[in-house]
């Protein structure tokens, strides 16, 4: 039997490779953009990418078909041809579907997937070839058409499963998504041209009329081609132009959150300090351009440290929750409300005379009185506010708020639960203290506060152990003030919290410094006050901080007073227990002067205990039993807890701590706390500096 000899026209063969290609390459994008999209976009997307796979497929088969040559120009059958495409479309689709119905990557799917797109890819092949009229049938050899179905199904495997791992949206997925079309148009333009290797024509073969000619199915080809590839294309420029925007929401809403979270108080979710110091500056300009006045309210809760200390924090915090409410009541959508301390709020209000202010605090007095339910307690507070008026009581805001807040103080003074219009003679006490408030709030924030160190020696070696972070403010007019000057005002108005956080960041990143000089055996000791070991984020504010500076857990020891660790000793034990997990060191401080249950005691999982320096004060007196002291050392020593003497100050008192087998001693005696450039800490010298 004769066989046509059938030539190859190069051009149209890299064409139809490139053609396979780019299909490959649009299927692969659009069915990335199937995984980021939901519900229609996701159909849409999903019929798009295979109705993009399946017209690349057709248009590449059939630019090859073209690309043999014949004696005269081949025709082809209508029908047979739009039933290629038909099969070539819908079995693309079907499989992206089958593989991406759950956006889940199993073998069935796969299986599923592959066995639909190879057997669409076989049928438009076969059928494609035989919408050629000749006049004889085609002879096919058996090996290579087997050959080419193998090929087939392999192809759909391959290209389903590099279609669904390059899905997302990855750094470095664009190049990785190049070399798959490249592979896929490969296997694609193999799977073809074995399919037309085997397939041989009679030398006698003539084309019959009728159908497409091959010029005209040429232009229909590139239209094809050119529409999918087109539409898939400004669909993806309108995807990329709805996700930029989306983006763009989300990135503003993302801004509006965390100027949310910077400006407002997170407890009660008015406005922070920093929100209303803005919204001051505000008022004022404002005020002054119009010639107007306005009120600043200073409020504070009576009463509200004794629930503190009676409930806890929690309910506390919960306390602070209904206030807030209640006092929001009150005031207009034109006011502005903000926490500013522990237990301190502060009202801009539009109010512009004596008269409509002192109304307006009388109100927010009485919405105060009646009892508060929280978690089952009835809890009882009051208010104290100050009035200052802009500008009769102040022209600018600091002016303004420090008057308020000596109004709100003299209302303290006065029996509390009322209202004070700022008068110059307010109570030079209670103007002191508000001004040493304002000046600690500065302090905080213009770096005027400094961390002393008293080291901790083992007597026994010689060497330091560990220093201990104390606190000072360098007051630019006042000098150097010791803690005992402005810690209790920090507690009352909740600054503590604030010069706490400091305190652990700086003494952490001092310790950091020596480490890196060689001296990796130090340990640093902070103390926290009540507030902040009871506070919800110290675990988080520990770790971080620990993270931050990369210290060794062990090397941080935080002091808790024993007056702390009792108040509430159940829940005291879950807090050391949190920080015993993260391998962070708790020291009982003041040891001694408490009323410590021992069942307590015992069970709280602290590593060092301080004792008070009133007993090492008491050594040497004759008025003194000395079993007291040996019984609290005997009492750590069975508890395995390190045992440090704080106080001490002379040689006698060292002598008789050393003979009751404590050996850790910090004081006066080795060295008065000193700043960080008077300490020297190197690989050979640990001695404490004198």
């Amino acid at each position: 039997m004769n066989m046509m000899h059938v030539g190859w026209d190069s051009g149209l063969v890299m064409a139809s490779v490139f053609i396979a290609f780019l299909a490959s390459f649009s299927a692969l994008d659009t069915v990335a953009r199937v995984a980021d999209s939901r519900g229609l976009h996701a159909a849409l997307w999903l019929v798009g990418g295979g109705a993009a796979m399946g017209i690349g497929i057709w248009s590449m088969h059939f630019i090859g078909m073209m690309a043999m040559h014949f004696d005269t120009l081949m025709r082809y059958s209508v029908s047979e041809t739009i039933f290629s495409i038909a099969a070539a479309v819908l079995g693309s689709i079907i499989a992206l579907w089958a593989v991406f119905r759950h956006n889940q990557f199993t073998l069935p799917n796969l299986l599923l997937g592959s066995l639909m797109l190879g057997s669409s890819v076989v049928a438009m092949h076969y059928i494609g070839m035989a919408a050629m009229r000749v006049s004889q049938p085609i002879v096919w050899h058996r090996l290579p058409v087997i050959f080419s179905i193998v090929i087939a199904y392999s192809a759909s495997a391959v290209a389903l499963w590099l279609a669904f791992r390059l899905r997302n949206n990855e750094t470095g997925v664009l190049y990785r998504r190049f070399l798959a079309a490249i592979v896929m148009g490969i296997a694609i333009a193999g799977m073809h041209y074995t399919g037309m290797y085997a397939a041989h024509f009679h030398t006698t073969m003539q084309v019959i009329p009728g159908g497409l000619g091959s010029q005209r199915l040429t232009i229909w080809v590139f239209v094809f081609t050119l529409a999918i590839l087109g539409s898939n294309l400004f669909g993806a420029m309108i995807e990329s132009q709805r996700r930029v925007s989306r983006l763009a929401d989300e990135l503003k809403l993302t801004n509006e959150e965390l100027r949310q979270m910077a400006l407002h108080d997170p407890l009660t979710n008015l406005a922070n300090r920093t929100l209303f110091e803005e919204k001051l500056n505000d008022y004022i300009a404002r005020a002054k351009q119009n010639t107007s006045t306005f009120s600043l309210l200073y409020m504070d809760l009576d009463g509200f440290k004794m629930v503190n200390d009676a409930y806890g924090h929690d309910i506390g915090d919960k306390l602070l929750v209904e206030v807030a409410k209640r006092l929001t009541q009150v005031i207009t959508a034109s006011d502005t409300l903000a926490r500013v301390g522990g237990d301190e709020f502060v009202l801009l209000s539009n109010a512009n005379s004596e008269e409509n202010a002192s109304n307006l605090a009388a109100k927010l007095v009485e919405i105060i009185e009646p009892e508060f339910h929280v978690e089952g307690f009835e809890l009882r507070v009051s208010l104290s506010v100050g009035i200052a008026m802009f500008p009769l009581h102040g022209g600018e805001a600091r002016e303004m708020l420090f008057n308020a807040d000596s109004a709100m103080y003299h209302t303290k003074n006065s029996g509390r639960n009322g209202f004070s219009l700022y008068q110059p003679s307010m109570s030079p006490i209670g103007r002191s203290q508000v001004q040493l408030k304002n000046e600690l709030w500065r302090a905080i924030h213009n770096d005027e506060l400094r961390l002393f160190y008293q080291p901790k020696l083992n007597v026994t070696s010689g060497e330091v152990i560990g220093y201990e972070a104390l606190v000072r403010w360098q007051h630019p007019e006042r000098g150097l003030k010791t803690p005992d000057k402005f810690l209790p005002i920090a507690e009352q108005t909740g600054m503590i919290l604030l010069l706490g956080e400091w305190v652990l960041n700086e003494a952490c990143r001092q310790l950091a410094l020596w480490h890196k000089e060689g001296a990796t055996h130090l340990s640093i000791s902070v103390n926290l006050s009540a507030q902040q070991f009871e506070q919800k984020s110290l675990i988080y504010l520990v770790t971080r901080t620990l993270a931050e500076y990369q210290l060794p857990a062990d090397k941080l020891i935080l002091e808790i007073t024993e007056t702390t660790a009792m108040r509430y000793p159940q829940e005291s034990i879950t807090i050391l227990q949190e920080l015993k997990a993260v391998g962070v060191q708790v020291a009982i401080d003041d040891f001694g002067t408490g009323y410590s249950s021992l069942l307590y005691l015992q069970n709280m999982p602290a590593t060092e205990l301080k004792i008070d320096r009133a007993f090492i004060n008491s050594i040497g007196h004759k008025d003194t039993d000395p079993r007291l002291l040996s019984m609290i050392i005997e009492l750590a020593k069975n508890m395995n807890l390190n045992i440090v003497a704080e106080g001490v100050e002379s040689e006698e008192q060292q002598t008789y701590l050393v003979n009751l087998g404590c050996d850790i001693h910090q004081g006066f005696y080795f060295s008065r706390p000193v700043p960080p450039s008077e300490i020297s800490v190197t690989a050979t010298q640990y001695l404490a500096q004198a």
